[in-house]
């Protein structure tokens, strides 16, 4: 009988998840239909005189960069022209505009900031490197013409408009306009209707569909719990032990941490301001990694594991980042109740090419052994494994 009510349930959530699964690729269907011509509509709509006040910008612009042949030197030896430049700019930016920048591409294919029009707060230096999110920024090179880039959020259009100068047929510069435009009533009316159209079938999955997220919810919370350590809010040795086997060595370096004399700490504060020291500790690493690509792991008592990303080519980016763990908690105060305050200090083993090694548990030895060392060499340092 409890097998069969096992088989019954399994049945049941997959037949959710089918019902559920095709209820929402018929609403993304639909949604995407109206997302289209939405999109158009208000592209051919509204962004007309923004473009048109963004081609006089570039015109009044390249009046000031005269007869030159190379734009970005221009501007680089042109102090009082690169002020002109950012207060022009600025005239640009209002409540729909947020932002308005001029980019060029140097000869390593990096982009960098020439020009910015944000108050000084935020204001990019030149020369400032700038992260293309999109490959349209190349396609101006390509094609030398303008290009939208349109990033659709909930009850906006985000819309990127990248102006090329063009100089002897070659693209110097892109002017670079962000704005935004709010949804107009005739549109959301099109949404409205097209909401009206999949209703019915909204309506006989939402009982299925919240089952599965509560479900699913539950599920991934008492995940979270169990692989994370209460007190430091790192993962904790459970999450090791089921993880372990996939984590790939080859793409991170292996570092184990020990907090220096901490018995000495708990016998002369006690225990309460032992965890407190834990938790700040814990805080100093997780704010010296990197989110999603960095693991930390609280292995037992005061010993943690790092593994910290490699990038192709070395494990130097990945020893970068535990020479950060080390330096921060050296300069960090651990306040006491009473006003005073300790410094704590760490020793940490290291193993640069855990992959190497059979598995990570031999890996971790290797670093262990490293931390070891640290310790009996008198604490207070870093020791690299070599092989």
């Amino acid at each position: 009988m409890k097998s069969y009510t096992l088989l019954t349930n399994r049945f049941f959530l997959i037949l959710f998840s089918v019902v559920v699964t095709f209820g929402l690729l018929f609403i993304l269907y639909g949604v995407n239909q109206v997302q289209e011509q939405f999109e158009q509509k208000m592209l051919d709509i509204t962004t007309s005189d923004i473009i048109a006040i963004t081609k006089n910008t570039k015109e009044s612009i390249q009046k000031d960069l005269g007869s030159s042949t190379n734009y970005p030197k221009r501007i680089k030896d042109d102090l009082n022209l690169q002020k002109t430049i950012d207060e022009k700019l600025s005239t640009l930016i209002t409540n729909n505009i947020k932002y308005a920048y001029i980019l060029y591409k140097d000869n390593n294919g990096v982009f960098r900031f020439l020009g910015d029009g944000a108050s000084d707060n935020s204001k990019a230096f030149i020369d400032q490197k700038f992260d293309v999110e999109s490959s349209k920024y190349l396609q101006v090179y390509e094609q030398k013409k303008p290009l939208l880039i349109q990033h659709d959020i909930l009850q906006q259009l985000s819309i990127t408009y990248l102006e090329p100068f063009i100089v002897n047929s070659e693209v110097q510069l892109i002017l670079t306009i962000d704005f935004s435009i709010t949804k107009t009533e005739q549109i959301s009316q099109i949404i409205t209707l097209v909401k009206q159209i999949i209703i019915f079938i909204i309506c006989t999955i939402i009982a299925f569909g919240a089952i599965l997220l509560i479900q699913s919810f539950r599920y991934s919370r008492i995940k979270k719990t169990a692989y994370t350590d209460k007190l430091t809010n790192v993962f904790n040795r459970n999450y090791l032990q089921e993880y372990q086997h996939t984590i790939n060595l080859e793409e991170y370096i292996l570092a184990t941490l020990d907090i220096d004399h901490f018995k000495k700490i708990n016998d002369t504060y006690g225990h309460s301001v032992g965890d407190e020291i834990l938790k700040e500790i814990a805080k100093t690493i997780r704010l010296s990694t990197r989110a999603n690509e960095d693991i930390v792991i609280r292995y037992g008592g005061e010993e943690f594991i790092i593994l910290s990303k490699k990038q192709k080519g070395g494990f130097e980016n990945g020893l970068d980042v535990i020479n950060r763990i080390f330096k921060n908690i050296q300069k960090n105060k651990f306040l006491l109740k009473d006003g005073n305050y300790l410094y704590i200090t760490v020793s940490i083993g290291v193993n640069t090419n855990p992959e190497h090694s059979i598995n990570f548990l031999d890996a971790f030895k290797l670093a262990d052994a490293a931390l070891y060392n640290a310790k009996e060499s008198g604490r207070n340092k870093i020791v690299i494994h070599t092989s």
